[in-house]
């Protein structure tokens, strides 16, 4: 079972934005002597942030799962489709005027 993921230029610019952002709190987090009340805020924000994306997304389809147009099967096999697609009527194969083939002759 395929399935064709459709997305939004949009989503993945806000994906970007909050690994980004995500990248930059988890420095100061952990590089910087912050309160646990500091360290909880930034936390928070950073989950508000991807689950407001996931809302936005969401109420506006921002990512759709598709399943793909289904083809019909081919109703003939490969040699008689190979016939359909080369086919040359006999005068190609004879010169005009002398009669020469251009294919050697069946034995």
């Amino acid at each position: 079972m395929y399935y064709q993921v459709r997305v939004h230029r949009w989503v993945v610019w806000w994906v970007c934005l909050g690994v980004i952002v995500g990248i930059v709190a988890l420095v100061n987090i952990l590089g910087r002597d912050l309160t646990k009340a500091q360290d909880h805020l930034i936390l928070f924000i950073g989950a508000f942030n991807w689950i407001l994306g996931g809302v936005v997304c969401w109420a506006f389809e921002g990512v759709r799962f598709e399943e793909p147009p289904r083809t019909e099967e081919p109703r003939e096999t490969a040699e008689e489709a190979r016939f359909e697609k080369e086919w040359h009527a006999a005068s190609d194969f004879v010169s005009p005027g002398r009669r020469k083939r251009f294919l050697p002759p069946r034995y």
